[in-house]
């Protein structure tokens, strides 16, 4: 290496020491004269087809112009990245999937740095860990609660947003009843993704951040009195009284942002990170579209929203240029708007959080991370739930049933299938909790 290129080496090195404590292993950087090509999978089909991958890597390959990136994004993610991964071929960058054992993360990508080091600079760095080493960078962190049109509700008599289940089912009786052609809640059954978000409401309802560590080990999660029994029972409600989309299998998850921007949807279960799609969908709905935490208060009678990881960044194991990949990561968590633009939580502790986020602070809406599984359990929960096989938090079988049970698409009953949940996870339990 002659003199000059030694100094800009030198310099580079320094500059991602400083911006995260990932990137300190790399060698060079964008602006090395090697050219180099990545491809980057993920999930935001929309982002595809707006554009807005486009202009990404755009302002990415400002400071890293030697670096291309493609983009691929997938319909039905998480399905089709298992497959790909049955092979060598999933991109040099990509979303990791939550169906993935954190004991296999060494298998599959590479590690980016130790959880106490990161820790005090990032937000989510423990949810794709594996004894104490990160294995993916969460693009964005999402507090998890509901999206609500606000004008739907008001409409219907209720100036603020309901904190229990009775007051919830009550609103959206009042929605039907009152405002013709609105749908009170919007299961979006079709799209899995949106479904499992009712079991991210786990740790808010408790108001316990402690409790999927204790879930994991813990028989009949599932019972009467249980939190997710409450929160489960919530939908099948909904669904039995008639106060969700006509034929829920026929759901249409682009069609429902757009139609509760124009105040056809009182409310959906959702991340944060929906906010902003929603709201971009027309101009009142920024002002009629907010984020609430979920109706149900905790045993102290106050109100929570956890927060977590989105979809993390992860650099394959197979991958050709680790080092442009590695360099992909580190500019897109701590550099890109690509949270601020969805209404989410940076990753990055310093950044500012959306608006959205510091409303619900002001109502007083308590906000919890998860509490790190204990070491030597960190894969515990996955263990469990995958052998359950009920798709707890990462697929949507179980939710669709409930909703296929409440509106008359199947003969089960409510307790019928969380008697079934409960025998396969206290299988499951028996199995790996030693």
């Amino acid at each position: 290496m002659d003199k000059g290129k030694f100094k800009a080496a030198l310099k580079c090195a320094a500059g991602f020491a400083a911006i995260t404590a990932f990137a300190v292993g790399l060698t060079g950087c964008g602006k090395s004269s090697d050219k180099q090509t990545i491809t980057f999978i993920n999930q935001r089909t929309d982002l595809k087809q707006d554009g807005t991958w486009d202009k990404y890597i755009k302002e990415f390959q400002k400071s890293h112009p030697n670096i291309e990136v493609k983009v691929q994004a997938l319909n039905d993610y998480a399905t089709n990245m298992k497959t790909r991964m049955n092979s060598s071929n999933y991109g040099d960058v990509f979303m990791l999937p939550d169906s993935v054992n954190a004991k296999d993360y060494s298998h599959f990508v590479e590690p980016l740095g130790k959880v106490n080091k990161l820790e005090k600079k990032y937000y989510g760095m423990t949810a794709k860990q594996y004894k104490g080493t990160v294995y993916g960078m969460p693009s964005m962190i999402n507090a998890n609660g509901v999206v609500a049109n606000m004008e739907v509700f008001r409409k219907a008599g209720y100036k603020t947003f309901p904190k229990t289940p009775k007051t919830f089912i009550a609103a959206l009786k009042a929605i039907k009843a009152k405002e013709k052609g609105v749908t009170p809640l919007y299961t979006n059954y079709h799209s899995g993704f949106a479904l499992s978000n009712w079991d991210s409401q786990t740790v808010g309802v408790t108001g316990n951040p402690n409790y999927l560590n204790e879930m994991m080990k813990m028989k009949n999660p599932f019972a009467p009195g249980k939190p997710m029994n409450s929160v489960y029972n919530i939908l099948y409600t909904a669904c039995k009284d008639k106060l969700v989309e006509g034929d829920p299998t026929t759901s249409d998850w682009e069609q429902s942002k757009q139609d509760m921007a124009d105040n056809k949807i009182g409310v959906m279960v959702l991340g944060s990170w929906a906010l902003e799609q929603i709201q971009a969908k027309s101009k009142a709905a920024k002002k009629n579209i907010q984020y609430e935490a979920f109706p149900m208060t905790a045993k102290n009678g106050k109100q929570y929203v956890s927060i977590g990881a989105d979809y993390s960044l992860a650099v394959s194991k197979h991958s050709k240029n680790k080092k442009a990949a590695k360099e992909f990561v580190d500019w897109f968590v701590n550099k890109s708007s690509y949270a601020r633009d969805n209404g989410a939580i940076p990753t990055l502790k310093s950044a500012k959080w959306p608006a959205a986020m510091q409303s619900l602070k002001a109502a007083g809406v308590g906000i919890l991370q998860n509490t790190p599984a204990p070491k030597g359990e960190e894969d515990l929960l996955q263990r469990v739930n995958n052998d359950a096989e009920i798709g707890f938090q990462t697929t949507e079988d179980y939710k669709q049933k409930i909703v296929d049970a409440g509106v008359g698409n199947n003969k089960e009953s409510f307790a019928a299938i969380m008697n079934e949940m409960n025998r396969k996870w206290n299988k499951a339990v028996d199995k790996e909790v030693k």
